[in-house]
């Protein structure tokens, strides 16, 4: 039964790649269904930890057009990927319904696992071979990511779509999703690099996941937003009155600040990012203060001083910057 529900995702002989031995104990199928869906469980998180800080781990379903283009549609559980997988994957080639390696390159490791079905009256997730539902196997073509979407089911929205998602706040809903992030080398510029490549990242939103396969089918056959332009943040100078914490990544989109600290992903509005920006320089908080004059225009009631202070409050709430 084993082999018969995981059939789609054998490795052919002779490709390589880490190695993993899973240990099964006498009684792990006594219930059948259950064992087969902790066994789902163990295979991931085994192929997930085999390739942590190597690749980007999106938490996703994957699909893939003829000339192996892979669409990553992301979200967490409970959000409709395995169901989305079902109805795209008799349209396209299945990728998985669970997890989509990529490559800084784009190459995509696909992961057909059995699809994991919820059915009324079952205590546990049916597993079911990707082949018995009729999705389709994979192109002979080499599998190159194309694009990132965040998968939303909105049952009563009137505006189903496709929508273009700023860098910043992608990053920021994408980095729940991902295995393993920090372990990857300079985490967010890795991510941001990908986004260079692919295109910007979008959120697919549809009633139903029979509205799926045209939308997708559209997707594949339009050309992706252009990435936004970032940079690297600065390294700070521990210079003037005010000391930044050090940070594992951060970037700068378009006066927007990303952050990763301590696993921990945290955006900067623009004038957060000004004044972080510029206590990394070194500055006084008298000429940030003049520095947001400058590109935000004076406050209403000109309590410029206030403002700032207040943003150089909540940096030293959140550990970014502290007195010298």
């Amino acid at each position: 039964m084993i082999a018969a529900v995981w059939r789609d995702c054998l490795v052919p002989t002779g490709v390589g790649g880490p190695l993993r031995t899973l240990g099964v104990s006498e009684t792990m199928f006594d219930d059948l269904a259950r064992g087969l869906s902790d066994l789902s469980t163990r295979v991931t998180l085994a192929a997930l930890d085999a390739l942590r800080g190597t690749r980007l781990l999106l938490h996703a379903a994957g699909v893939t057009a003829d000339d192996g283009r892979v669409l990553a549609l992301v979200g967490p559980s409970g959000r409709g990927k395995t169901t989305a997988a079902t109805h795209l994957g008799r349209h396209f080639g299945y990728v998985s319904d669970e997890s989509v390696a990529v490559d800084l390159d784009l190459a995509v490791w696909p992961y057909r696992k059995p699809l994991s079905v919820i059915v009324d009256g079952k205590p546990f997730k049916q597993q079911i071979a990707p082949s018995d539902l009729g999705l389709r196997p994979l192109p002979d073509a080499p599998l190159r990511l194309a694009g990132i979407t965040l998968l939303e089911r909105q049952p009563d929205t009137d505006d189903p779509g496709v929508r273009t998602v700023d860098l910043v706040d992608a990053i920021c809903e994408l980095t729940p999703q991902i295995s393993y992030l920090p372990e990857l080398p300079s985490p967010l510029q890795y991510i941001a690099r990908i986004v260079d490549q692919v295109g910007a990242v979008t959120r697919l939103v549809y009633r139903d996941a029979a509205e799926l396969p045209a939308m997708v089918t559209a997707m594949f056959a339009s050309r992706p937003a252009a990435a936004q332009e970032w940079s690297v943040a600065p390294r700070p100078a521990q210079t003037g009155p005010w000391r930044c914490a050090e940070v594992d990544d951060a970037i700068l989109v378009e006066g927007r600040a990303c952050i990763l600290r301590d696993g921990v992903v945290t955006a900067l509005d623009h004038r957060g990012c000004l004044v972080w920006r510029m206590c990394l320089e070194g500055a006084t908080s008298e000429q940030i203060t003049a520095a947001a004059i400058t590109a935000f225009g004076a406050p209403a009631d000109g309590a410029a001083e206030e403002l700032i202070a207040e943003t150089l409050d909540d940096l030293r709430t959140h550990g970014f910057v502290s007195p010298a």
